[in-house]
């Protein structure tokens, strides 16, 4: 699993992620970490992102990375909409602050999806 956080309310989603105990974190950096740093080769299976503020555009290189995630939640504190781009379908949209309970029902979707 990897994690982009954006800034804001990130906090909260790595609080989440490590309070599971059944998730593995494999990178954690920023969107500017994607220019310096490769991402790791190992297998992703779930990706968290946390998005922006909309007047803060992520460059489409950015978009192409999450894009190209075939398990992908997404928080913001800004609504899902603002944030809609064609040939992606995050498995979960959270608009933060979320609950830990919100976050184990993305989890879940997560699960129902690779069933």
């Amino acid at each position: 699993m990897l994690y982009y956080p954006g800034g804001g309310t990130t906090n909260l989603l790595l609080k989440c992620i490590e309070r599971t105990g059944c998730l593995e974190l494999i990178w954690s950096g920023l969107y500017s970490d994607l220019n310096r740093i490769p991402l790791p080769p190992a297998e992703r299976d779930l990706v968290f992102a946390s998005l922006p503020a909309p007047d803060h555009p992520l460059l489409e290189g950015y978009w192409q990375e999450l894009r190209a995630q075939k398990y992908l939640v997404l928080t913001s504190p800004y609504p899902e909409k603002l944030f809609v781009r064609d040939g992606w379908h995050p498995v979960a949209f959270l608009t933060e602050p979320f609950s830990f309970d919100q976050f184990q029902q993305a989890l879940q979707q997560y699960l129902d999806s690779i069933l």
